[in-house]
């Protein structure tokens, strides 16, 4: 090899070694907490006239116990200058079972105020910790949100301001009662399901649900190569990644993708708190 193209072989090194620290720097330490706001409409048929305009907003995936407590709770103060109607967050509240996790819930959530209308949630699969399979774990993560305000739907109905809210226990744990809570949907009013892992909605369990289906889980990939898939996602159905996806029988799904993380790596998928605007179908 000549002195000149040494050279030139050296510098291309140099380049793409610098080119590559830059990019695995900006996964590691810019993009997990460069937090975005992303606004929709949400058309409902037969929302009561009182809820038109209002507003929900959807959070999901804070995985406490690795995403870092400070960036989290900046998070929620962001959310309270929101003012929203509804809060809803579709699970993975922690990361995995760890001592005093129910304090850092309370640390985390104890700063959000309390929406006009009413908070609710559902439980994800690490909230069940190990294996996804420990009751106790979900049933403190569960004790904590509600002295909050925070009420978690485990295959539960509720109405909240003339809206009917449904939400599912998680898919992967022991308590996926599966059809049990849309046994009293009725086709002619729309509502809003809570559920943490999308893959649910190719299950033959929601009856004459209709309306829309609020998810999290995927993290929207968190890594994605531009203009290509993600090559991980934790779901059966691997076009279930992020945002709108008609799903068939008059029901919409959207997927959150995220606050926090697990792997603290995002490149090209942001964190995200989405807000709703409730209108009339």
């Amino acid at each position: 090899m000549t002195i000149m193209k040494r050279r030139r072989f050296l510098k291309f090194l140099g380049g793409g070694f610098a080119c590559g620290s830059g990019l695995l720097g900006w996964a590691t330490c810019v993009e997990p907490h460069w937090l975005e706001i992303t606004q929709y409409p949400l058309k409902l048929a037969n929302l009561p006239s009182s809820l038109n305009g209002k507003r929900l907003v959807q959070l999901s995936d804070f995985h406490i116990g690795r995403t870092d407590v400070d960036y989290l709770r900046s998070t929620i103060k962001l959310v309270n200058q929101l003012e929203a109607d509804f809060h809803i967050l579709t699970g993975d509240f922690i990361d995995h079972d760890f001592p005093n996790s129910t304090d850092q819930i309370r640390r985390v959530f104890s700063e959000l105020q309390a929406p006009h209308i009413s908070s609710l949630g559902c439980l994800g699969n690490h909230d069940y910790g190990h294996r996804w399979s420990r009751d106790d774990v979900a049933d403190r993560v569960v004790g904590a949100l509600n002295e909050l305000g925070i009420r978690i739907l485990q295959d539960e109905q509720t109405n909240c301001g003339g809206l009917e809210f449904y939400g599912f226990d998680d898919f992967w744990s022991p308590r996926f009662l599966s059809r049990d809570v849309m046994k009293n949907a009725v086709s002619t009013v729309d509502g809003i399901c809570l559920c943490h892992n999308p893959d649910v909605c190719d299950r033959d369990v929601w009856g004459q649900f209709t309306g829309v289906i609020l998810a999290g889980h995927t993290h929207g990939g968190q890594c994605k190569p531009p203009f290509l898939s993600p090559p991980r996602t934790p779901v059966l159905n691997k076009r279930f990644v992020s945002g709108f996806y008609d799903v068939g029988e008059r029901r919409t799904l959207y997927i959150n993708r995220g606050v926090g993380h697990g792997l603290k790596a995002r490149f090209n998928c942001r964190p995200e708190v989405t807000v709703f605007t409730l209108e009339k179908a």
